[in-house]
């Protein structure tokens, strides 16, 4: 039996930490740590965490909010188990989660892990499907993400990548590859780690048997200002370091695509646009991107030297890459008019 590390950011999140450490105390699965990360929290978190009635969790505490990347890292730094979990503090696993979710690994020819992530209070209302799927300029989006749980999303099988929300990682996929990229601080990061894996030669599987019970975006709100910013400037980050020449290209045609249906979401208050045009005003989605846009475009050269530094390590061509790009190619319709 292979030793499993779990890995939790926690900020201001205690109020699920403790149900989600719960869900973690009855597994059946018993060769683990949890290694919990309290982001500078002032909700008390990291006083319970120290005298936390649970001896399988190791506390990691920082002095604030450095952000999920810096978290998981800190995290994976103290870790001793071959086998490394992710988890959001906003999930309940059922007992046999761990189990479940590991099990593909002991196929020597799989490195990653993606389980079925479904709607806390909506068991039949998918959140992730086997990961993400991906659009050409950077965003991504779970498969499945807000249909209904249909026979198909119940199919175990090959994946793009995992979602940041629930994943398991070989221990020496990480030790190759690297972990988190710290600059992101909040949203994309998960999709820089797996386009990443995978252009390193890295497999994922999706594992439906596996199942993560998740509060969306409980943590950092589902329409946030924060959350529309960091989405809109991460994207660069992803696709200037992991993308081949000719998606980077392409990549302001798409863009334009996208934001036409996101224009049209926001005019009918549809998906997320309209959503947020209704507790924001469509001037301060307007704002956000903007300053995104602006602060991404800032980021280029940094990431072009962060490119550079990776190049080595992808052994998959831009031709076979993009061919993963377009299987898992996510439709603008879905990121403007689904939530």
């Amino acid at each position: 039996m292979a030793r499993v590390s779990v890995i939790i950011a926690n900020y201001n999140g205690l109020h699920f930490l403790k149900d989600c450490l719960h869900s973690l105390s009855i597994q059946t699965y018993r060769d683990f740590e949890v290694i919990a990360v309290d982001n500078g929290s002032g909700d008390g978190s990291a006083d319970w965490l120290n005298a936390s009635p649970y001896p399988f969790v190791k506390p990691v505490l920082l002095t604030e909010n450095f952000g999920f990347g810096i978290a998981n890292n800190r995290g994976y730094d103290v870790a001793t188990g071959e086998i490394i979990v992710i988890l959001n503090n906003d999930t309940i696993l059922p007992e046999n989660f761990l189990k479940k979710l590991i099990a593909p690994l002991a196929n020597a020819n799989v490195d990653m892990v993606a389980p079925l992530i479904v709607y806390k209070d909506r068991a039949d209302i998918v959140d992730k499907a086997g990961g993400h799927l991906f659009y050409p300029d950077g965003l991504n989006r779970g498969r499945g993400c807000g249909e209904k749980l249909i026979p198909r999303y119940l199919k175990a099988g090959e994946c793009f990548y995992p979602d940041g929300c629930a994943a398991a990682f070989r221990r020496e996929l990480i030790e190759k590859a690297g972990f988190f990229d710290e600059d992101f601080f909040l949203y994309g990061e998960d999709t820089d780690l797996g386009l990443r894996y995978r252009r390193a030669g890295a497999t994922c599987f999706y594992q439906p048997e596996a199942v993560v019970n998740h509060i969306h975006s409980g943590t950092a709100g589902k329409y946030s200002p924060d959350k529309a910013y960091y989405v809109e400037r991460n994207r660069w980050y992803v696709l200037m370091k992991n993308l081949p020449w000719f998606w980077i290209f392409l990549s302001p045609f798409f863009t334009l695509i996208r934001y036409f249906f996101q224009a049209i979401a926001a005019l009918v208050g549809k998906g997320s646009p309209g959503h947020f045009a209704e507790g924001h005003s469509r001037m301060e989605l307007l704002k956000t991107l903007y300053r995104a846009n602006r602060d991404g475009i800032k980021a280029i050269p940094a990431l072009l030297k962060k490119r550079k530094q990776l190049s080595p390590l992808f052994t998959i061509g831009g031709f076979a890459f993009s061919g993963l790009i377009i299987r898992y190619f996510l439709s603008p319709v879905k990121i403007a008019f689904r939530d």
